[in-house]
């Protein structure tokens, strides 16, 4: 597996687990199909810049810096601005268009945005299918990305 898709996956299981270790990772890893060793964990953490937080449960958790958060928003926000053509949503699908080979990049950036809201996203060139968890995610997302792309 890729590196930028391992680092893709470990985003998404932040904001599912309270991981708490570098073993956890390899175990949680392990669950969805990733094999990798205590090790690559280290450097994947080190190359993340992860963050460890105080945990509702207590103790401490690995987390996203606040400011990859905060960059996110804003790199999604240009990034729509400029290269949207298009949004739609039917149920819990949807679907944004993009100007040629600006989907790639938008379905990262709105996977690190939405990861709590979203099951998965498909990308093309030109385009990204999200489906959300519920129709309401749905909901919330379509208005979150047709705010962003009007906001001057």
């Amino acid at each position: 597996m890729r590196k930028d898709e391992r680092h893709r996956i470990i985003t998404k299981l932040l904001s599912e687990y309270d991981v708490r270790k570098q073993e956890e990772f390899v175990t949680v890893l392990a669950r969805e199909g990733v094999k990798v060793t205590q090790a690559t964990i280290s450097r994947d953490i080190k190359e993340m810049k992860l963050i460890k937080v105080p945990s509702p449960n207590g103790g401490y958790r690995y987390s996203m810096p606040l400011q990859e958060q905060e960059d996110v928003n804003e790199k999604l926000a240009d990034l729509l601005k400029d290269a949207m053509v298009s949004i739609d949503q039917m149920e819990k699908f949807i679907s944004v268009k993009t100007l040629p080979g600006n989907a790639s990049a938008c379905a990262n950036l709105l996977e690190k945005q939405f990861m709590k809201n979203l099951f998965t996203t498909l990308n093309d060139d030109d385009s990204v299918l999200m489906i959300a968890r519920t129709e309401d995610d749905a909901k919330y997302i379509k208005q979150d990305i047709v705010e962003k792309s009007q906001n001057n």
